[in-house]
């Protein structure tokens, strides 16, 4: 009797287990489906933050400053731009050869980072109405010789993995060695080091590099090739991008861009 009893205990306890799973699923499911219907623009609106992407170490677009905090163009321009739109801004600073793979697998919202609208980067995400231009440049040390990246035989040039200028070195075959670093700050230190003979980054983030860093460098030649620089957001974004571009052209409007950038380089980099 005492057996069968447990048995019925036992049974009933199984019995409501099962219930217990069973509504957890069904739970699950309805926020789950609920959750995944969200657009990252909704998400964005109903948590109050929009989160973007930089490596912060390519000054003066993003960095981190003496007080330890994440400072630059980029940093403002986003804060600028979430103002608009309501929110705030969230910066989440990543390594940039994996920034792509970040935004894909939904690590952030956007990047804000200074990228380069192309061909290849458009067959994964989408981009916003440029936010300024820029372009490659050849820097070389003061005391060099060189005058142009054609000027070098069997060089060797270090530039930052991932960027755009890192796939143009590759087709020149007058650069034995391109040195890849992480962030600009380490190819502007190799360079000061005498490890190559020059390096190629952006115009303006070289041209700001003697006074932010005391290191002795300077253009070599004409720009390489100019570039757009615009947001990146996922493809299926589709909102998110409109409401972006919006801000964007709001803040060109109404003059905060044009003060932030002359905050950071005394002229207008949308214009060019």
């Amino acid at each position: 009797m005492k057996t069968m009893k447990t048995e019925q205990k036992s049974k009933r306890v199984m019995k409501k287990i099962v219930i217990g799973i069973m509504l957890s699923v069904m739970v699950f499911t309805l926020f789950g489906c609920q959750s995944s219907d969200e657009t990252t623009y909704e998400k964005i609106q109903s948590s109050g933050e929009m989160t973007f992407a930089m490596t912060g170490a390519y000054p003066p677009f993003n960095f981190i400053d003496e007080d330890g905090e994440l400072a630059g163009f980029d940093i403002d321009i986003a804060n600028a731009l979430a103002k608009e739109m309501g929110v705030k801004a969230v910066p989440i600073t990543t390594a940039w050869d994996g920034i792509i793979g970040g935004i894909t697998s939904n690590r952030f919202d956007t990047i804000i980072g200074s990228m380069a609208i192309t061909e290849s980067r458009l067959k994964e995400v989408n981009f916003t109405d440029p936010y300024y231009y820029d372009g490659a440049q050849f820097f070389v040390p003061t005391s060099s010789a060189v005058t142009s990246l054609d000027d070098l035989d069997n060089g060797v040039v270090g530039v930052v993995t991932g960027t755009t200028f890192h796939d143009m070195l590759k087709d020149k075959e007058n650069v034995a060695d391109i040195m890849q670093f992480e962030s600009d700050v380490d190819n502007f230190m190799a360079l000061e080091q005498g490890r190559m003979d020059g390096l190629v980054t952006g115009k303006f983030v070289g041209l700001q590099a003697p006074d932010k860093y005391g290191i002795d460098i300077v253009p070599a030649g004409e720009m390489l090739y100019a570039e757009e620089i615009g947001i990146a957001v996922r493809k299926e974004d589709t909102t998110l991008l409109e409401k972006l571009n919006e801000a964007l052209a709001t803040i060109v409007e109404n003059g905060t861009y044009q003060e932030i950038s002359e905050k950071w380089f005394g002229v207008n980099i949308l214009e060019r």
